[in-house]
């Protein structure tokens, strides 16, 4: 199966980052399981990992250098990177005006979908409420993606299992 069948998919930093929380909160545990789960059908070459000048900044960042090492462990699995790009920076201040997001977050949906992602996952409530979605949908549409969908990992997983990705 060639690269241009499979799913693409991003995942937010906090998603990288849930293996390395308190896993003594349940919802970070299960959160944790499914970004396992991806990591293995990643390994399996069955979704294709797109990663961005804004993961790889914020990752650069993260404080614990124990953690930040292991998080980029995981980004060597990324089978292509999303550069910055002037495309990006226009796009990510338009999903941040119009979809009311923080200015990171709006670079992450930014590099995904101009990177072509199908799914966009994120530990961040807030990132994946049906109401933002709706709004960085519309901006996908621009860029002639027929689907574009934001979820939490748990969630992409029960998908994935169940044969259900668009």
């Amino acid at each position: 199966m060639s690269n241009g069948s499979l799913q693409r998919i991003y995942l937010d930093t906090n998603v990288y980052a849930r293996s390395f929380d308190d896993q003594t909160q349940p919802t970070i545990q299960t959160e944790a399981n499914a970004f396992l789960e991806i990591i293995q059908a990643i390994e399996a070459q069955k979704l294709v990992l797109l990663s961005s000048d804004i993961l790889t900044f914020e990752v650069d960042n993260i404080l614990d250098s124990n953690k930040r090492t292991k998080v980029e462990t995981y980004l060597k699995l990324c089978n292509e990177h999303i550069d910055s790009s002037d495309e990006i920076l226009h796009l990510g201040k338009q999903i941040q005006s119009d979809c009311h997001l923080r200015p990171r977050d709006a670079l992450h949906i930014a590099s995904a979908i101009v990177g072509q992602a199908r799914y966009f996952l994120s530990c961040d409530r807030k990132v994946a409420q049906i109401e933002q979605v709706r709004c960085y949908r519309r901006f996908a549409r621009t860029y002639r993606q027929t689907y574009f969908s934001v979820m939490n990992p748990v969630l992409f997983v029960e998908k994935l299992q169940k044969g259900d990705l668009e």
